[in-house]
This record gives structure tokens, C-alpha cells and sequence, in this order.
């Protein structure tokens, strides 16, 4: 007995590197090939092949040596976790009855889900949404390659299996509805994945098509742009040298400018480095007032270099000195004579310019944004939106990509973005950045139409098969539906219909049928009266849970919940709104002069008023409590002119068993108009607390209005 046992445990050892071995060669090709995902597909369907024909230790081993696969690629003990966890949750879940899809459902949502979500952020960087999606498919996974291995059950040859599977269902219909229910999951799951992936690709086709092309077009911009001025200060090198009249040479120089009005100044340099004239002539005029002669560029990148090289330069951007300290590119030419070098010509190129070139580019500003540095990788020109300073250093670092393997990721200003890279002929880097919101969009919306998709081929396969197994069980349902419907009549069943058994029971359910309906109907009528009861009981607990009982305005809790949900909803609308406190003067007054039912009564008739002057308005009217009353108005113009009509109105409509009991209000307004980002309800139910006390100090009956 003891040698079978062992031969038993060996024999599943055996099995389970089998399986194993499969289901490692399958994740490290499938990781190595396609994705290196977390969950592989294939190779997890195969671990639990393993476990509903050989049992616990095959599917442990399986796990073991899947997961190992994954590692060698991914380097990621985590996958080790999951996937044994999920192999024993399912099982522990099954012994107890659970079927197995559900069990998986279950290890998902209440292990696997929390596990992988607390887990991931630590490795990656992942955005709040897509790891959202990432769970999503955890699950969509999980429950395919279960129902794949399933399936696949039914066509494994019994001598395989060793641990017997216990239908999930004991009538006939559940059968029946279970396993094309698998069927359509898995064939469901199968197409959604491929149209996602397929739908995916072309999205990040377009994404890498379009970023590509602006940045090209942006390529092509910069380098025309700035050509087009070094072909201009070599046009003036060259017709200077043909003019030897210092006054010729600073007019074609203005000229130069004047056709060229990017250049924020031009000069001309000795071979020292000394500035011997410029323009604008204003600016050099002004400079010479103040120093007497013009600054050496002796030190300056774009004298030096055409001075050793005898070739014309573009600098990288830098701020002016002198003439300006704004963000310049320096275009410089050597002037030469038979070989000599005379000195250079040289334009300073306005970068706020070049902005404004680029800016007119068809950039989406909704999901794309561009930077373009220089060959220092200093900042000339970034998007509004990512708030980069010019001349800063920039270099964006790259991040692990989990969104496309065509494009690199990178982050800026806390947001994942996409990019493509172009460098022009000057050095200069043209960076074209996109989010990847579209990806993830598409995967969200991809997700949500699986769902409604399974949903409706659920109930669609739960109608077709009810429909199959009533062939087979039709005999059973008559009997039960007339044993339900009429006893009183002999049964309506014909006897070739039944089976055997089916004869035995409907013999047996004939002489306690009537009993079993009298008792039916004396239950249901029970039931019926205490249901309505409840129902009563129902409302006016809902009613007693909203409402003040004297007034049948909000209570305080009620009105609270209402009032902020209403001013959160236009702060984010923009739409005018405001909230009164008021409070009855002298109102503990009445209590004792006149006794608590007049009080009451006069309570009541405030909260009457109130209802006829705001609530009617569509406003919200509560009673905080004790003489205190609340009321949230939204968009009302004149909302002074309206509270002092209610006061108006209230001074003489108390009245009781006759006699007017005149009442004051005093009031605390707050109108929000302007500022929609002012802080919380509770911030505004302060401050309309603080203006009440206010009206209450200056001699009640007052109104103390302030707009936010």
C-alpha cells in the first residue's frame, strides 16, 4: 500500500516536469518573441492542464518551472508569487465547491488584483490609468487561459486524468450552459485580444507616422530658416568686400537688417575682435555714450572660429551682452583679402523668432508638444505646456516602455510622453513629443466593449441553451409547472414523455401536491401583507432619514450632502452660486414668553416661506437646526432683493390663532461669482457662519452679503 502511495507521487512528479517542461519552453519563447509579459498565456493554461488532470504537486512543479522561463527573461521573482498563489487558491477554492472559473474570478479580485497593483508601482513608473488597464487584462487573462484549459479537458484522454472534475452544475441545463458559455469566453477573449492588439498597432503606426513627419517638417523649418539668414550675412561678406566706404558698408548693413528682420543686430569686427560699426546705429550709439568705445568679441565662439577656420559659423544659443541679453544665435562670416583675414561680419539671430516659425507648426497641443535645442542641447524652443526655460539643458532620459516597443518613452512634467528625435544640419536636436493617451483610451474602451460584449452573448447563450435542454428535460418541467399552477385538475402530461423515473416522481408529488400549494398560498398572502407593511414602514423611515419632521424641509445632514455635491458640480461649471445662514432674532423670546407650541408653529410657518420665496426656485432649503435655517441658491441675479423680500414677507406671516407674532431673520450670504477654485463647502458654510454673527452684532434683522 505504502509502494503505491509512493509510486503515485512519483508518477505526478513525473507528469508535472512534463507539463513543466512544456510550459517553459512556451513562456520563454512567447516572452523572448513577443511581449515578456507578467502573465503568458499559453504556458499558464498548460500549468492548469496540469492541475485538473494530475493534481496539486504536477501543477506546483508546472508553476515552478513557467515561472522560472519568465524570470530568465524578465529578471522578476514576482511572477513566481502569482502564479503559485493562483494555483493554490483555485484549488482550496474548488475542494469547497467553487466552480472553477469563478474560483479564478475570486483569486483575481480578492489576491491577485491588490497583490500586482501594490506591487508594480515599486518597479515601475506606471501612470494611475494605464495601471488601471494592466489589471484589467491581468484578469481578462486569467480567466481566458483558465477556460482555455478547461476546454481542453474534455479533450485530454481519460487515462491522463487522475483527479476527477465534478460538473459544475447538477441539471442538465447548467451543463449544457456552462461549456458553451467557455466556448464563447474564450472565443470572445481570443478575438477581443487580437482586434485590440491588431487596433493598437495601428494606432501606434499613426502615432509614429505623424510625430515623424511634424518632426521632419520641423527639421526642415529650422534648417531653412537659419540657412536662409547665413546665406545673408555671407551676401553682405561678400558685397562689403567690394565696398571700401565705411558709411557704404554700415548702410548695406542696415539694409541687410532691414530685409531681415530676425537679425536684432548686425556688426563688423576687426581682426582683433574689435566692433568697428553696427546696427541698429542707435543701439551702437547708446553704448558708445556709455562707454566711450564699443566691447571687444575677441573671447566670443563666433569670431574665434572664422578667424581659425576661415569658414563661416553658427553658434549655439546664447544671451547677448551689451546689445540686448535676450536669446540669440550668432551667424558670423570671416572677411579675407588675398588669403588675410580682415575681421568678421556677423548677425545676431532673435530666437523668439524662431519660436514664432515653430509655433505654426500642426502640433495638437491636446497630445503633442515639441522642443528644439541646440547642439549644447540648450533650450530654444519648448510648448507652453511642459514650462521649459529657454537656454535650459535639456536631454530626455529614457523609461521602460510598456506602451509601444516603436517609440521611445520618456517623462515630462509628471506626464509619460512619447517621442521621436531629429537632428538638422546645424546639430541642432528637434524633439516631437505624444501622449500615450490614445493608446490607453483605446485599451479602456476596448475593455468596456469586451464586458458589454460578454454580457449580451451570455444572455444570448443562456437563451439558446435554455431553449436545447428543454427538449431533454421537458417532461420534469411540465410536471413541475402544473404541480405549481393548477391541482385541481389530473396532470396534463403524457405518459410516453416520462421516463421510469420521472413516473416514480410525479406518482410520489400527487398525493402531497395540494397540501404543498394550500401551504404555498397561505405563505404568499403572509408574505404579501407584511411586505407591504415593510414598504410603509419603508417610506417613512426614508422620509424621517431627508427630512425635518416640523418644517418637512432637509435636515441638516441631508442638506449638507446635497449642498456640497450641488457646489462642487458649478464649481466645475463656473456657475454662479450662494449660501445663506439665517437665524431667528429673539426667537428663545417667544419660547418662554409664549410657550414651545407657539414656537413650533412658528417654525413651521418660516419653513412655509421658505419654500415659497427659494425653494420654488429651485434652491435648496434646509433647517440646520433649532431656529437656524440654511438655504443654497444657484444663479440668481439680485439674491439681496430676494432676502429682503423674505424678511418683508416674514415680519407678518406668523401668525397664531389669530394674533401675528412678527419675526425677524438675520442672514449671512455667501456669493460665489469669480472664484471657482476657493476651497471646500465646509470653507463656505464657515464663512457664511462668520457673516451671520456679523448681522446678529450689528442689531440682527441685517444682511451681511459678501461675493467671493
Amino acid at each position: 500500500m505504502r509502494n503505491a502511495s509512493v509510486n503515485h507521487h512519483l508518477t505526478n512528479v513525473s507528469w508535472g516536469l512534463g507539463y513543466g517542461s512544456v510550459a517553459a519552453i512556451i513562456n520563454y519563447f512567447l516572452a523572448f518573441e513577443v511581449y515578456g509579459s507578467v502573465t503568458i498565456l499559453l504556458g499558464q493554461m498548460i500549468v492548469f492542464l496540469a492541475l485538473f488532470t494530475r493534481g496539486l504537486t504536477a501543477a506546483v512543479i508546472a508553476a515552478l518551472m513557467a515561472s522560472a522561463a519568465v524570470y530568465l527573461y524578465t529578471q522578476n521573482a514576482f511572477f513566481f508569487i502569482t502564479l503559485i498563489s493562483e494555483v493554490l487558491t483555485v484549488y482550496l477554492l474548488y475542494r469547497r465547491k467553487v466552480p472553477i472559473l469563478l474560483a479564478d474570478l475570486l483569486y483575481w479580485v480578492l489576491l491577485g488584483i491588490p497583490m500586482s497593483y501594490l506591487y508594480l508601482p515599486t518597479v515601475l513608473d506606471l501612470p494611475t490609468d494605464f495601471l488601471v488597464i494592466i489589471m484589467a487584462k491581468l484578469v481578462f487573462n486569467g480567466l481566458l487561459y483558465t477556460a482555455l484549459a478547461i476546454l481542453l479537458f474534455q479533450l485530454v484522454p481519460k487515462s491522463w486524468r487522475v483527479v476527477p472534475m465534478k460538473p459544475v452544475s447538477d441539471s442538465l441545463t447548467g451543463r449544457i450552459f456552462y461549456l458553451s458559455f467557455l466556448c464563447i469566453v474564450v472565443t470572445s477573449l481570443s478575438f477581443s485580444f487580437l482586434y485590440t492588439v491588431r487596433s493598437a498597432q495601428q494606432i501606434e503606426q499613426q502615432i509614429v507616422a505623424d510625430i515623424g513627419a511634424k518632426a521632419n517638417s520641423l527639421r526642415e523649418v529650422t534648417e531653412d530658416f537659419v540657412t536662409d539668414y547665413v546665406v545673408a550675412v555671407r551676401n553682405l561678406r561678400d558685397s562689403m568686400a567690394s565696398l571700401a566706404s565705411f558709411e557704404e558698408q554700415l548702410e548695406l548693413m542696415a539694409l541687410t537688417q532691414n530685409n531681415y528682420p530676425s537679425f536684432v543686430s548686425m556688426l563688423r569686427a576687426d581682426a582683433n575682435g574689435k566692433i568697428l560699426h553696427g546696427v541698429p546705429t542707435d543701439h551702437f550709439g547708446e553704448v558708445l555714450t556709455q562707454t566711450s568705445t564699443l566691447p571687444d568679441i575677441d573671447d566670443r565662439n563666433y569670431f574665434q572660429a572664422p578667424k581659425a577656420t576661415r569658414e563661416g559659423y553658427v553658434s549655439s544659443a546664447f544671451r547677448g551682452r551689451g546689445f540686448g541679453t535676450q536669446p540669440i544665435i550668432a551667424i558670423s562670416e570671416p572677411l579675407l583679402k588675398n588669403g588675410e583675414f580682415l575681421g568678421i561680419v556677423e548677425g545676431s539671430l532673435d530666437i523668439p523668432e524662431l519660436n514664432r516659425l515653430v509655433r505654426r507648426t500642426d502640433i495638437d497641443p491636446r497630445y503633442q508638444s515639441v522642443v528644439v535645442t541646440d547642439n549644447d542641447n540648450q533650450v530654444i524652443f519648448a510648448s507652453d505646456q511642459l514650462n521649459l526655460i529657454a537656454l535650459a539643458s535639456f536631454s530626455p532620459r529614457n523609461l521602460l516602455n510598456l506602451y509601444t516597443q516603436d517609440l521611445p518613452l520618456t517623462r515630462l512634467q509628471n506626464r509619460d510622453m512619447l517621442y521621436t528625435q531629429r537632428l538638422n544640419k546645424y546639430g541642432w536636436n528637434i524633439y516631437v513629443f505624444s501622449s500615450p493617451e490614445q493608446l490607453t483610451q483605446l485599451f479602456a474602451h476596448n475593455l468596456i466593449v469586451l464586458f458589454v460584449f460578454l454580457i449580451l452573448i451570455g444572455a444570448l447563450f443562456a437563451l439558446v441553451t435554455r431553449r436545447f435542454a428543454r427538449e431533454i428535460t421537458r417532461p420534469l418541467e411540465s410536471l413541475a409547472e402544473q404541480l405549481n399552477h393548477d391541482t385541481d385538475l389530473p396532470l396534463a402530461i403524457d405518459q410516453s414523455e416520462m421516463s421510469r423515473e420521472v413516473r416514480t416522481i410525479a406518482d410520489n408529488l400527487i398525493s402531497a401536491r395540494k397540501l404543498m400549494v394550500n401551504f404555498n398560498r397561505q405563505l404568499q398572502t403572509q408574505v404579501q401583507e407584511k411586505t407591504a407593511d415593510l414598504e410603509k414602514l419603508n417610506g417613512k423611515l426614508e422620509k424621517l432619514a431627508r427630512e425635518d419632521g416640523l418644517t418637512e424641509l432637509l435636515n441638516r445632514r441631508t442638506f449638507d450632502d446635497l449642498a456640497e455635491q450641488r457646489y462642487h458640480e458649478a464649481m466645475a461649471t463656473r456657475k454662479h452660486v450662494a449660501l445663506i445662514l439665517m437665524d431667528i432674532d429673539h426667537f428663545k423670546r417667544i419660547n418662554d414668553t409664549m410657550g414651545h407650541p407657539v414656537g413650533d408653529e412658528c417654525i413651521r410657518m418660516v419653513g412655509l416661506i421658505l419654500k415659497e420665496y427659494f425653494e420654488r426656485k429651485g434652491c435648496l432649503v434646509g433647517r440646520y437646526g433649532g431656529e437656524e435655517f440654511a438655504v443654497f441658491v444657484s444663479e440668481v441675479d439680485d439674491l439681496r432683493a430676494l432676502a429682503k423680500e423674505f424678511q418683508d414677507a416674514l415680519a407678518t406671516s406668523c401668525q397664531v390663532e389669530g394674533q401675528v407674532i412678527p419675526l425677524s431673520m438675520s442672514m449671512g450670504i455667501v456669493e460665489v461669482r469669480s472664484s471657482f477654485s476657493g476651497g471646500s463647502f465646509r470653507r463656505l458654510v464657515a464663512h457664511a457662519d462668520k457673516l451671520l454673527y456679523q448681522s446678529k452684532d450689528s442689531g440682527r434683522n441685517r444682511i451681511s452679503i459678501e461675493t467671493l
